[in-house]
């Protein structure tokens, strides 16, 4: 529980008032924000317990966050996550609400960006939110490890915002922050004209340094 607010507050600068919501896995069970609680001031009785089906137990007084469905998706599919972020970053905003989205996605800039955000991102087409949003997320999740072979750290929501999850809550708040940083940058870059990208051979490079398998571990 106290990795669960220690996450809420470190993420909070990329949402205001009730936006966001985090989860985490505790046995068979799920944690989350209640709904319409804000990220910042979140306590331990702003947490809903639920079960992995998303349902909130009969003897919770405040409910889930409405996203519950697809946290509980995320952690009752895979194993190797247990903790599970959503959040509206403003720069990175500006692109998922534009055509540029699948470039930010399917290409890259510097090295620290493939280490915490992977060497591509998953994008997940508009949905409206609730259970609408938990089955494209699904499918778009889906395809991406089918094609790629791994779980995504960064997944991208058409004009919507972010989800980060991993088996720490510090991977969510690398993987938040890292999301930010490069939109910021690839903003600054077109403004200043044409981007220059990491070549194919370059990310390749990144991603399988021993370096930076070590550095990811740590």
């Amino acid at each position: 529980m106290d990795e669960l607010l220690e996450l809420s507050y470190a993420i909070h600068p990329f949402t205001i008032c009730g936006e966001g919501n985090v989860s985490c896995r505790d046995g068979e069970e799920l944690l989350i924000k209640a709904s319409g609680t804000d990220l910042l001031g979140l306590q331990s009785d702003d947490l809903v317990r639920c079960g992995m089906d998303g349902k909130p137990h009969e003897d919770e007084e405040k409910k889930p966050s409405m996203e519950v469905s697809f946290h509980a998706w995320i952690l009752k599919t895979f194993p190797q996550i247990n903790f599970v972020a959503h959040t509206h970053p403003t720069h990175t905003n500006k692109i998922l609400c534009s055509e540029r989205i699948f470039s930010f996605a399917k290409r890259r800039l510097f090295p620290d960006q493939i280490v915490r955000n992977g060497t591509r991102s998953c994008v997940v087409p508009y949905a409206t939110p609730g259970k609408p949003l938990r089955n494209t997320i699904k499918e778009s999740i889906f395809k991406f490890m089918t094609e790629e072979k791994y779980f995504p750290k960064l997944i991208l929501l058409q004009n919507h915002g972010i989800i980060t999850a991993g088996a720490f809550a510090k991977d969510c708040v690398s993987s938040t922050l890292m999301c930010e940083k490069s939109a910021e940058v690839y903003i600054g870059a077109r403004a200043m004209g044409s981007i220059n990208y990491l070549t194919k051979e370059q990310i390749a490079e990144v991603d399988t340094s021993l370096d930076e398998k070590y550095r990811r571990e740590i």
